[in-house]
């Protein structure tokens, strides 16, 4: 009885705060599993089956049709802008549905290099995502 309560309560929460726009601004920078990446680069990247992974805007893109559940439409399709960088790192922004602004950074890292063969097949990888709340959303 007690466990229904607490989800109920758990989902209620969660609805109320999707509903309300509470937006809670920080910087994540991202963990990277440098063996799960490598087996991308590798088995994925280099067999040719995600390409995409090779385009900094593609990767950007759908990262943030990930992080924005009220995003409708094909992944590789959200609207990211390009802010800054060059060939090895590379900044993108997007306003998500909710009214957050998210900034992502993206890397080339020198240790995907061996596996990729040359620079030009090496992909792009998520470091970090920055959250900002926009007008629309409230702060937490």
């Amino acid at each position: 009885m007690v466990n229904r309560f607490l989800l109920a309560s758990t989902i209620a929460l969660l609805i109320t705060t999707q509903l309300s726009g509470i937006c809670t601004p920080g910087n994540v920078r991202r963990k990277i599993d440098q063996s799960a990446q490598q087996s991308i680069q590798k088995l994925r990247v280099n067999s040719g089956k995600e390409m995409w992974r090779l385009e900094a805007p593609q990767v950007a893109a759908r990262e943030a049709a990930a992080l924005d559940p009220g995003f409708k439409g094909a992944p590789d399709k959200a609207p990211v802008r390009f802010l800054k960088g060059d060939d090895r790192t590379q900044l993108f922004q997007y306003t998500a549905t909710d009214g957050r602004i998210l900034e992502l950074t993206l890397n080339k890292p020198e240790w995907l290099l061996p596996w990729a063969g040359i620079y030009k097949l090496e992909m792009w990888v998520v470091l970090s995502v920055k959250t900002t709340c926009g007008k629309q959303g409230n702060q937490r």
